[in-house]
């Protein structure tokens, strides 16, 4: 057995169990008790007792490992057994473990016993009767449980696996789901946020399988070596958990059937949408429209522990330095800041749908996380200023190729180009009018100026300043060389009605 030792650091000299922050906490905001009180009850002075009551979010604890003295030959193997025969439950027939493979593992691991104390063991658990269940009540806003299940849509028309986090509160039965491409950390911290605040409050009890999100090590018996921010995630906002069994899955038999319930009454037909968010919004309003139907789902919201006054912070930070090309890689993939952060060290902080590169803690580039590998999501914008300096690289660079412009800015490239030697030049000029103009009145000044033959950036500057002072008004037409240098222009539009937006898409 493994002794776990957590202790919180606040850079001062001070230091205290992370178990002793968390029993602070929650006598002073759940129970009520004055500063003096806690002091007594746990013999910490008064100040440090205020200091971390006072903090907004509490940072990971730091562990101290020791072992305890070891226990007879196959005690300490027990739960990698476990482990074993639960993870071969979802594996081919003829690829789960014989107990001669599962001995030889555990030799591998230190075991020093006999191969017949490993297999009268894995007799007895085989031999195990059916177990009988009693029926549970529970009251309202105490108990919640959460789990993953795994589910199929189509995105853009192509077959994906969504893993759904799902969220059910047993007083009720009501609960809650959201999708991710994956279940890493930051999607499983993003799910509790989105659940606890569709529900306005939190459980004061949460049950949970083994996840890797959650839990470093199974321990003997009910113990836990938990993960850093997931303590943090739970003394943020205050409540208790609670982990299964191995290979007792049934513990948190409501949430799993609430995962089918969503399965079936979600996923049957395959929903059809553009993006995870789009399903997101899909699976939100059929929540909503389950729960109308629960005579006991708005009392249970009542009985939850409210709020904190600030979300948890659920995201990953990560190191990085910014490439020739004005890429940061983060995983596999990378992404584009402003050309004139190259050479330098950034910050990449990564929630479940979202990458933002920071410089001092300020953002400079926000991007929709990639969920592939080896890609990139490029900002044109981002390279405009170079692309000024080297215009002629406009028809070769894929800063440009990857953009979804609307067709009408490449027709007026190409009619540029045919006017001027400085016609990619040009071009690049109206496109930064996007930095301070709204792109739909960009593409209207860019129509007027093709119906009357009108090629140059000061054209479409000025028939844009027209079009936002005036609003519309009725313009008589005047010859393109007119239109050059002059700072105020009178132009009668055509029927513009149609006009196309910027980016496929926009407003």
């Amino acid at each position: 057995m493994i002794m776990l030792t957590q202790h919180y650091h606040t850079g001062g000299k001070d230091m205290i169990k992370m178990a002793q922050l968390e029993y602070i906490r929650k006598l002073y905001f759940m129970e009520g008790l004055s500063i003096r009180e806690i002091s007594r009850r746990t013999g910490i002075h008064r100040d440090t007792i205020a200091k971390y009551i006072s903090l907004e979010e509490p940072q990971p604890p730091k562990y101290r490992l020791t072992k305890e003295r070891e226990h007879p030959v196959l005690g300490p193997y027990i739960p990698m057994i476990k482990q074993i025969l639960e993870e071969d439950k979802n594996r081919h027939r003829k690829q789960r473990h014989t107990g001669t493979k599962i001995y030889e593992r555990l030799k591998a691991e230190g075991f020093t016993g006999g191969y017949n104390t490993v297999m009268d063991y894995l007799r007895k658990e085989c031999r195990k009767q059916k177990e009988a269940f009693l029926p549970l009540e529970f009251e309202l806003g105490t108990y919640a449980e959460v789990d993953w299940i795994e589910a199929y849509f189509f995105l853009k028309g192509k077959e994906t696996k969504a893993y759904i986090f799902v969220m059910k509160l047993r007083g009720s039965g009501g609960f809650y789901a959201r999708a991710y491409p994956f279940e890493k950390q930051e999607a499983f911290f993003d799910g509790h946020i989105k659940c606890f605040e569709f529900m306005n409050g939190v459980p004061y009890k949460i049950a949970y399988d083994n996840l890797k999100t959650a839990v470093k090590k199974v321990l003997k018996g009910s113990n836990r070596e938990e993960q850093e921010q997931f303590i943090a995630l739970r003394t943020h906002y205050l409540y208790d958990s609670t982990f299964c069994n191995l290979s007792k899955g049934n513990e948190k038999g409501g949430v799993e059937n609430a995962g089918k319930e969503v399965v079936k009454k979600f996923f049957v037909p395959y929903p059809e949408v553009d993006s995870f968010e789009e399903l997101n919004e899909y699976l939100h309003n059929e929540c909503v429209k389950l729960l109308k139907n629960n005579p006991k789902w708005e009392a249970e919201k009542a009985a939850l522990r409210p709020l904190p006054a600030i979300r948890f912070d659920g995201a990953r930070y990560k190191e990085a330095k910014v490439n020739s090309y004005s890429m940061v890689q983060f995983e596999t993939n990378r992404y584009s800041v402003p050309t004139r952060y190259v050479g330098e060290k950034v910050t990449v902080k990564a929630t479940a749908d979202e990458v933002k590169i920071l410089v001092k803690g300020a953002p400079i580039a926000s991007h929709p996380r990639i969920y592939g590998r080896y890609e990139e999501h490029i900002e044109l914008d981002h390279y405009l200023e170079l692309l000024l300096q080297k215009s002629r690289a406009l028809d070769n660079t894929r800063v440009y190729k990857a953009q979804t412009l609307a067709p009408i800015y490449e027709q007026y490239r190409s009619g540029l180009k045919l006017r001027s030697s400085n016609g990619n030049r040009e071009f690049v000029r109206i496109l930064m009018l996007h930095r301070d103009y709204p792109p739909g009145k960009i593409t209207e000044a860019i129509e007027i100026a093709m119906a009357y033959n009108v090629y140059s950036y000061d054209g479409v500057l000025n028939i844009l300043g027209q079009l936002l002072v005036t609003n519309h008004p009725k313009m008589d037409p005047v010859s393109r060389d007119k239109l050059r240098g002059i700072p105020e222009v009178v132009v009668s539009p055509p029927d513009i009605s149609k006009y196309r937006v910027l980016m496929s898409g926009g407003e």
